[in-house]
């Protein structure tokens, strides 16, 4: 909870408590600080609707104040009220807080710019409008000396709006984000005479590349390129030309209705079994060929290798700030959840891709038909996987080629790949674990970035041999090939 508006509310409270003793000249002075705090909270930190009812609480002193005349128990109703009131603004300021995203810790600062791409070879099956053409927005993330001195808004432009709608709830509770300021500036100067490795990143579905900021700032800090991909109307919104497109229901819709979910629920019992059986190949073989998932793993898989054309043709284009500055040789790819499925997917047909990363992304879709020969990290969530089916450990057993890393973090959940768990301290409300949200990115942050510089021999990673047994006490983690 922001500063002034914490002691803004323990004033309105300070002030009710000298209503009830009826202290005449604790009541004023207490209403002129908070008149004054009131003012710099509203000037310098700027209202949300979470502290809608302190406010009230507060006009409501004011009104006890110049009516002084009232009935007692008219009073007492409205100090009682007005004590709720506040208290109610306490709760939901610190459920609901304006957060700090983490400082990145690498020596670099983060710039960013916004491309508009359209792939000429795809029409779009999601768009309401005929013959048009595939539409893709990317943001290129990439380091920087400069100073920032107008740092980019969290989630702003209505984003975190869009979100909390996609999830069914009021689009209001997400409109203080504009409040939340990022490390990373707008179209600040990049680094010259200098390549950087690359890293993609595919988002989870109904998420977008912005909610992983916390990631990304600390990997650019570190002297990589992150390109992350808005995969349009399987995002829950992302802007394209100043057109703001939302996901596309039906397509959501598509891939849900009309299953039979105990055909489903049974193929993934035999799944469960401990032992690589003839009945668990075939029944994990033959769920993930009946659920309806390869369309959009394809059209995602060919969506990064499109962003791939596009980055080795500005690398080229003298005209382009990125000129010879993404080191083509040094690319990796980074997914959550769907996003995770994809990249990977991608990886064991797109030879640009050297190294892969997938966070808590269930590995169906085609791959299962292919292998992958390159290296691999898997990061899971904290289950009871004697129970929790997932196709990974069966898909990754048999498609894997290079080394392969599954790395299990203690206390998560599935949305604190991200920036989610920064959102709420209701794990309820952003379906995440009980790990606090600091340390979470510090692992995370740690096992992505360290197995780039391992597999990218970036940053004398000669150091980072070892990292893999390093004293990380929530991540169990076993390297299987």
């Amino acid at each position: 909870m922001r500063i002034l508006e914490l002691i803004f509310l323990i004033c309105v409270l300070i002030g009710i408590v000298s209503f009830f003793i009826k202290r005449s000249s604790l009541i004023k002075y207490s209403l002129y600080v908070c008149t004054l705090l009131l003012i710099l909270h509203l000037s310098i930190e700027q209202g949300r609707w979470q502290m809608f009812p302190g406010y009230f609480s507060f006009s409501l002193l004011i009104l006890l104040y110049v009516f002084q005349k009232l009935n007692v128990w008219i009073r007492k109703l409205v100090l009682v009220f007005g004590l709720l009131f506040s208290v109610l603004s306490l709760v939901l300021a610190n459920v609901l807080p304006v957060f700090q995203l983490p400082s990145p810790s690498g020596k670099y600062r983060v710039g960013e710019q916004t491309i508009f791409l359209e792939d000429h070879s795809r029409i779009e099956k999601l768009s309401e409008e005929q013959g048009a053409y595939r539409k893709l927005t990317i943001h290129i993330w990439y380091p920087s000396t400069h100073k920032i001195t107008k740092p980019e808004v969290h989630m702003g432009k209505g984003y975190a709006e869009a979100f909390v709608q996609s999830k069914g709830m009021p689009s209001f509770i997400g409109s203080h984000f504009e409040l939340i300021e990022t490390h990373t500036q707008k179209l600040l100067p990049i680094i010259e005479n200098k390549q950087f490795p690359v890293v993609l990143l595919s988002h989870g579905l109904l998420w977008n590349s912005k909610m992983y900021t916390s990631i990304v700032e600390e990997i650019v800090s570190n002297g990589y390129i992150v390109v992350g991909i808005d995969h349009i109307y399987e995002s829950f919104m992302t802007e394209y030309k100043g057109k703001k497109l939302r996901w596309s229901q039906k397509n959501i819709d598509d891939m849900n209705v009309g299953l039979d979910f105990g055909y489903i629920n049974e193929r993934m019992n035999l799944g469960l079994q401990k032992e690589n059986t003839a009945s668990k190949s075939k029944a994990v073989l033959e769920l993930n060929r009946y659920l309806p998932y390869f369309e959009s793993l394809d059209r995602w898989s060919d969506d990064i290798s499109f962003v791939l054309d596009q980055i080795e043709a500005l690398n080229r284009n003298r005209e382009s700030v990125f000129f010879k500055k993404f080191d083509l040789n040094k690319i990796g790819s980074l997914g959550h959840s769907w996003g995770g499925a994809a990249v990977v997917q991608n990886a064991s047909v797109e030879n640009r891709v050297k190294a892969v990363v997938n966070m808590d992304g269930a590995q169906w879709g085609r791959v299962v038909d292919t292998t992958i020969q390159k290296p691999l990290l898997v990061l899971h969530a904290d289950r009871n996987y004697d129970t929790f089916f997932t196709p990974n450990f069966f898909v990754y057993d048999k498609i894997t080629e290079e080394d392969y890393y599954l790395a299990t973090i203690k206390y998560t959940g599935h949305a604190n790949f991200g920036d989610l768990s920064y959102w709420s301290k209701i794990h309820s409300l952003t379906e995440t674990g009980t790990i606090d949200p600091t340390r979470m990115s510090f692992i995370t942050n740690s096992l992505i970035i360290n197995f780039f510089d391992k597999y990218f021999d970036h940053r004398n990673s000669a150091s980072q041999d070892h990292f893999f047994t390093t004293n990380l006490p929530e991540v169990h983690i076993v390297k299987k090939k």
